[in-house]
Parts: C-alpha cells; structure tokens; sequence
C-alpha cells in the first residue's frame, strides 16, 4: 500500500533519531519543519501529500536562502554555517 505521507514519516523518524543521539540541533530545526507542516494542515484541514510537503520544504529553503544573505552581508558567519546545516537537513530528507 502506498503512503501518501512518506516524507512526514521521514521527518517524525529523523526526529526521534536526533532525540536519541542528543543532536539538538537537527533535533529542533525537524521540530521547526514538522510544525510548519502541521500548521499548513491546520489550514487546509488535511493531511498534506508529500508534493505539498515537498512545498512546504521548499518554501524553508527559501528563507534559509535569504536568512544566509543576509548573514553573510552582516559578517554573522556562525549564523551562516547554522543555516547552511539546516538547509542540508533538508537536501538530504527531499532527495
């Protein structure tokens, strides 16, 4: 049977796996993406497809892309290097 879900399952896996590894960091940035799709639920009143998952990611990587901008014009390179980390969470999940 197919799971329409696969990429939430994905998500919810990697977060226990964080929390048992202690890697807080990735811990809180699956946090962070799950409540992001939970609030896009929320206002579709779904579940949400993996393609609208998959929008939702994007739309993080998004702001990620402009929260390293802008980073790097500020001179905040352990902000750049987090941000950096956070995108290739999700690289490495969207794949």
């Amino acid at each position: 049977m197919y799971n329409k879900n696969m990429l939430k399952s994905l998500l919810q896996k990697q977060q226990i796996d964080a929390l048992k590894s202690g890697n807080s960091q990735k811990l809180e940035f699956l946090r962070y993406i799950l409540s992001e799709i939970k609030n896009e639920e929320i206002d579709k009143k779904q579940e949400l497809t993996d393609d609208e998952i998959k929008a939702v990611l994007d739309k993080i990587v998004k702001e990620l892309d402009d929260s390293i901008k802008a980073a790097k014009t500020g001179g905040r390179n352990e902000l750049q290097v987090k941000y950096e980390a956070q995108k290739e969470i999700i690289s490495s999940i969207s794949k």
